[in-house]
């Protein structure tokens, strides 16, 4: 084995990262009793009664989301390209979702990769639209899980001291936080011109090349100027996690019996789940479904079968659901897994 390769060391970081949420998965299973019967049968029984009509519509809000996305992109990218293609955007976004699904969180780049090939601009523009758009994703998902532990003693949730304190304890790091990103976002909109154009001035001719990428990076950011689609993207990320919102919905309502949740219930239950949605196992997934299986059975009192169920379900529509169509519109495009990792150098795909 070589130590010291690159996809040794990811696999050491997503292990790493893996870890406490697997830990706490144990700990909860250790404690609950309710564990120690687990039938999987039941499980099973209950994963493969699900009300196709109620998955269909889950399937359709997460497509929806991805629509939502390309058009956020474009709004972003307005000072980029004046009328970017939408269908590449949708394609871009799909596909890249897609790789997220299959190769974990290394498959992120490939999304502004395809968004830079397809649209003939250079690549470090499409990663800083990349990086301003997961700006306004992460701070969507740290309002929602504020605004989900102000009304956690009012949900009215089965009382679970271990994730109570762990919740409200995160209360402090998301106001960390958000104020964190708040202050990139700024940074970004009011610096990165000036700090270019001041790199610029300080660098040889023989790295011109190099200034080529960073006045690239920096007209990538230039969407957080303009007023108007600065409006357009927050309304976008409302809308994005409305329809993921709906999406949960659809998984409760298609297990027999339907769990339905208060507005404050599916705030907790997204901005736990989206959290852990971070750590993401090539093919496998693994935090997105230690975080559901535990609000499940810790806050909302289910047995372990139906909260198992109910979890592998969410992650194969938030992660799974988005292949079959990217892998025909690769077929569609003649397009191969290895011909989505971006080159190693040159700025144009």
């Amino acid at each position: 084995m070589n130590w010291s390769s690159a996809r040794f060391r990811r696999s050491i970081l997503v292990l790493s990262a893996a870890l406490p949420l697997g830990l706490l998965l144990v700990y909860s299973i250790r404690r609950n009793p309710q564990w120690q019967d687990f039938r999987w049968s039941t499980f099973w029984d209950g994963f493969l009664a699900v009300d196709k009509t109620w998955v269909l519509a889950g399937v359709l809000a997460v497509y929806a989301t991805y629509l939502v996305r390309a058009l956020r992109w474009k709004a972003l990218m307005k000072q980029l390209k004046a009328a970017p293609s939408l269908w590449n955007l949708f394609s871009a976004t799909v596909i890249g979702f897609a790789a997220i699904g299959v190769l974990g969180r290394a498959g992120e780049m490939v999304r502004p990769y395809l968004v830079a090939r397809k649209e003939a601009l250079p690549l470090s523009g499409q990663l800083a639209v990349w990086l301003v758009e997961r700006c306004f994703d992460v701070l969507t998902l740290l309002v929602t899980a504020a605004l989900a532990l102000g009304r956690f003693d009012a949900a009215g949730l089965r009382n679970s001291p271990a994730l109570a304190d762990a919740l409200h304890t995160s209360g402090r790091l998301i106001a960390f936080a958000t104020l964190a990103l708040v202050i990139l976002m700024i940074a970004l909109r009011n610096f990165a011109e000036p700090i270019v154009n001041r790199i610029a001035s300080r660098l040889p001719r023989r790295l011109s090349g190099l200034e080529h990428h960073l006045r690239a990076f920096e007209e990538g950011t230039r969407g957080l100027h303009n007023l108007r689609a600065l409006t357009v993207c927050i309304l976008y990320s409302a809308a994005e996690w409305i329809l993921i919102a709906l999406c949960y919905a659809a998984v409760f309502n298609s297990f027999s019996g339907g769990l339905r949740l208060t507005p404050s219930q599916t705030l907790i239950f997204m901005g736990c789940v989206m959290a852990g949605s971070v750590v993401n196992i090539p093919g496998v997934g693994g935090g997105i479904q230690v975080a559901s299986v535990l609000v499940l059975t810790e806050l909302f009192g289910l047995r372990p079968e139906p909260a198992a169920s109910i979890s592998l379900l969410i992650w194969a529509l938030t992660f799974l659901a988005v292949v079959p169509p990217a892998l025909l519109l690769m077929l569609f495009e003649g397009l191969t897994w290895s011909s989505l990792r971006p080159p190693p150098n040159g700025d144009r795909p």
